[in-house]
């Protein structure tokens, strides 16, 4: 079965996005996507306030 075009080039980009990240550890990998959000947003003009994550709850098991 051939691969569409679009299917290809979808592999190709995430192909590349992980080539970028493996190397970094989960604080720069958020720092990164923070700070490509953050130009994102100025970019498009977009004004979205950022929310801070809720605590998780502790969990009995």
């Amino acid at each position: 079965m051939k691969e569409p075009k679009e299917l290809r080039q979808i592999h190709a980009i995430m192909e590349k996005i992980y080539e970028e990240e493996k190397r970094l550890n989960a604080k720069q990998r958020v720092k990164k996507l923070r700070e490509e959000s953050e130009k994102f947003m100025l970019e498009q003009k977009l004004n979205l306030r950022r929310v801070k994550p809720k605590e998780p709850k502790n969990i009995i098991v």
